[in-house]
């Protein structure tokens, strides 16, 4: 019987599937385990090989587990495994077995297995994320509510929480039914509260990547705050996984789509598909950017902001967020992969 050379593994909380395939490409076995009996015959009884799974959740703690056992490990975005799986029907074995078949194809990019250190920044900033979004939530349905009584509350948080505090004095007030002044002040308890998380989140966030040095070098590139530097300083966790800083941006789906036939070639926009979170913050660095260059009553003397302020007089703001979100990808990864801090090019008399 020939040598085990590659198994797949469809990743779940309890129930996992495995599919061994040989050199050749023929099924060894397929295993159905639970989560004891999982960790147990990887450890005892499974030959150390390659392993194939998908990212998705878990998957860069049982890599960093496997690679701690001996295994070498292959984690792959789910849209290239789902090339591999035979036939139109989708099944726990058949998703290992294309785990296994798409491991051993080198076509196949990997998904770099995070640390976890990394993996925490990331969950700090996924729970700031979450607590904005609540906030959001919350201040829409309060203004929803009142703006039904004739009483409109400014945009924006800080107005809004100015605004709650002399709620009570606003014209209508006393008007509203008593049960919904309850429920109002209730809502705004709630919505005072979020806010206080939301700082708090924030603060947190800052505090953990205080002394980290790629934080601390990322954070000297114009128009990178500590939410972006924590985001970027996950990405570019290993920067030597990428050729260089185009490749790094590529990887956000920050340059173009390219649509290429015979001796036809087109550049498309850049897709909102596989969207993520380091390439959004990166676009409202963008924007922070091109309003801080526009207020500037003089020409700026560093070559980056010159070139922002060039490129807005022939662009419409939000192509020029997603060029200016691209370059600080491709800058960030310089600095990084260079163990460097930012240095303005400064233009010459």
């Amino acid at each position: 019987m020939e040598e085990i050379s590659v198994i797949g593994i469809d990743l779940a909380k309890n129930v996992f599937e495995l599919c061994a395939l040989t050199a050749s490409g023929e099924v060894a076995w397929r295993r159905r385990l639970r989560r004891a009996r999982f960790m147990r015959f990887l450890e005892t009884t499974a030959p150390r090989c390659l392993v194939g799974m998908e990212a998705c959740g878990g998957a860069h703690y049982w890599g960093r587990w496997l690679r701690g056992h001996g295994f070498e490990v292959k984690v792959m975005a789910p849209r290239a495994v789902r090339a591999y799986r035979q036939g139109p029907h989708k099944s726990d074995g058949r998703d290992a077995r294309a785990a296994a078949e798409a491991a051993t194809r080198g076509q196949v990019r990997s998904v770099r297995v995070k640390s976890e250190a990394a993996q925490a920044v990331q969950a700090l900033v996924r729970l700031r994320t979450l607590q904005i979004k609540q906030m959001v939530q919350m201040g829409n349905q309060l203004r929803g509510i009142l703006q039904e009584f004739g009483i409109v509350l400014p945009r924006g948080h800080k107005r809004l929480h100015d605004a709650i505090g002399r709620l009570r004095e606003a014209a209508g007030w006393d008007k509203l039914p008593v049960i919904l002044r309850r429920a109002i002040e209730k809502l705004c308890e709630q919505l005072a509260e979020q806010m206080r998380r939301v700082k708090q989140a924030s603060d947190d966030l800052a505090a953990a990547i205080k002394d980290e040095e790629s934080c601390v070098r990322l954070r000297t590139v114009p128009g990178l705050g500590p939410i972006n530097a924590a985001t970027l300083s996950v990405a570019l966790e290993a920067p030597q996984a990428f050729r260089n800083g185009r490749d790094f941006a590529a990887s956000l789906r920050l340059v173009p789509r390219q649509w290429q036939s015979a001796e036809k070639s087109r550049l498309g926009g850049i897709g909102r598909e596989s969207a993520n979170e380091t390439r959004r913050h990166l676009v409202l660095a963008g924007q922070s950017l091109i309003t801080m260059v526009g207020r500037l009553r003089e020409p700026p003397k560093d070559k980056f902001l010159r070139w922002i302020q060039k490129l807005s007089q022939r662009k419409n703001r939000n192509l020029l967020a997603a060029a200016v979100a691209g370059k600080l990808a491709r800058i960030a990864w310089a600095i990084t992969a260079r163990g460097e801090t930012y240095q303005p090019r400064l233009l010459t008399a």
